[in-house]
């Protein structure tokens, strides 16, 4: 017995129905996107900063252009994450794998964390790179004294730590050093030398070569600086100092230059010699200042000549004694009182204190000296006022001169006008007949 099934047709209802949902749905679905876009809508804008760009060369090969190191990126997305974006999220590179010597030109490729972010484009979009061959070679390393030692004294040559440095870089670089040289300054050196020095790769023609490395980059050097024996390097000091400074007068110091002389003779002269020789006497007689004299070096043995100048160039610092000098019973005047007042000054007299130069002070006079109290601005009333006090020619600073006593009590009244009456008489009178008589 065979079994059939058969198809139980849907009604026109349900399919009805159901029709009316996947409508609805569809048209929820895009009500949804629309309300999110316009939300969060979809922006397109260029980062801030720019993202660095990767580039590694086959081993073997090095980058000896200077391509662009970086780019700026325009980046496509939803507002929301844009504004969590950074140039952490981004890697851009240069594919050079499997590239040879020569120049190229490469397209930059990206990646970037965020899935929702889309990379729209590059500026620049392709960079230019050139490879070269990486070479090292081992080179000498060479002294070059630029500044020999002082006279008198000689020197062997430089002795380094290692004789070879191992110099790498660009094939087309490396082949154009011959030497890796290191400059010594040995002015001034007087006894063995040595220190740690940075030597310089240098072409041909002793023009410094860029771009490329030395190994290792700091060497040590030795230089053996000792005198010689027909020459001695010795100190030298101002002879005496002969005749007297006028009176109030002192020599506070002096100075002198060269300080060392180098000398030349007989080796077993020169281990005789002191290890101090002196100029000429110099004369200090009718000096009042600091002045500068150049005094020849006398030198104790005939067979010892001078190398290094033959004179020495001195210079003294003369001044005058300081002291103070009273003046008393110094008058103070009255300066800037306004018209119609008058002022009366308890002390009317002051004592001056003048500091300075003793022979200064010795010429001065009462008559030099002028102190005064300036009333300007003041009415009617009782005041202390400071007297100031200056010395005639301007020879002395008003810092060094003092006043005793500091102040002084100044009273301003108001001036009383005197007014004078003068009586005049009348004249006699004429009579008729006076005047007739006087006729007749």
């Amino acid at each position: 017995m065979q079994s059939k099934s058969r198809l139980i047709p849907l009604s026109p209802v349900l399919v009805n129905n159901l029709m009316w949902f996947l409508v609805s749905l569809i048209l929820a679905f895009f009500v949804w996107v629309l309300a999110t876009s316009q939300l969060d809508p979809i922006q397109q804008e260029r980062l801030p900063d720019r993202v660095s760009v990767q580039l590694e060369p086959d081993e073997g090969l090095l980058i000896t252009n200077t391509p662009t190191r970086s780019a700026g990126v325009i980046v496509r997305a939803q507002s929301s994450v844009l504004d969590l974006l950074t140039t952490d999220d981004i890697v851009l590179w240069a594919d050079l794998s499997g590239l040879g010597p020569g120049t190229h030109v490469v397209e930059l490729q990206w990646q970037v964390a965020r899935e929702q972010v889309v990379v729209a484009d590059t500026l620049p979009r392709q960079i230019t790179v050139t490879l070269e061959e990486a070479r090292e070679r081992y080179i000498p390393v060479v002294g070059i004294v630029s500044q020999e030692p002082p006279a008198g004294f000689e020197r062997d040559n430089p002795v380094f730590d290692v004789a070879q440095l191992e110099v790498s870089g660009a094939v087309s670089k490396v082949e154009q050093v011959v030497a890796a040289n290191v400059e010594l300054d040995l002015g001034g050196v007087r006894a063995p030398f040595e220190d740690d020095v940075r030597p310089v790769p240098i072409d041909a023609d002793g023009n410094v070569v860029t771009d490329v490395t030395l190994d290792p980059q700091v060497v040590h050097v030795n230089v053996d600086v000792r005198s010689r024996a027909d020459f001695r390097e010795v100190r030298v000091t101002p002879g005496e100092f002969t005749g007297s400074l006028p009176d109030g007068y002192q020599m506070v110091s002096f100075t002198y230059e060269p300080q060392t002389i180098l000398v030349s003779g007989p080796p077993d002269v020169l281990a005789g010699l002191p290890g101090t020789v002196s100029t000429a006497p110099i004369d200090l007689a009718g000096r009042t200042g600091t002045f500068e004299v150049t005094v020849p070096i006398e030198l104790p043995n005939p067979d010892i000549f001078l190398v290094s100048g033959q004179n020495v160039t001195v210079s003294v610092e003369i001044t005058a004694l300081t002291a103070s000098r009273p003046f008393d019973a110094i008058p103070v005047e009255v300066i800037g009182l306004e018209d119609g007042f008058s002022a009366t000054l308890v002390p009317s007299q002051v004592t001056v204190i003048v500091t300075g130069p003793q022979p200064l002070l010795d010429l001065l006079v009462p008559s030099n000296i002028r102190a005064a109290v300036d009333l300007n601005g003041r009415v009617e009333g009782s005041y202390q006022v400071a007297p100031v006090a200056a010395i005639s020619g301007g020879q002395v600073s008003p810092d060094d001169i003092a006043i005793l006593p500091v102040e002084i009590d100044v009273v301003i009244i108001e001036a009383e006008v005197v007014t004078l009456e003068v009586e005049t008489e009348a004249p006699p009178e004429t009579t008729p007949e006076a005047t007739d008589d006087s006729d007749n």
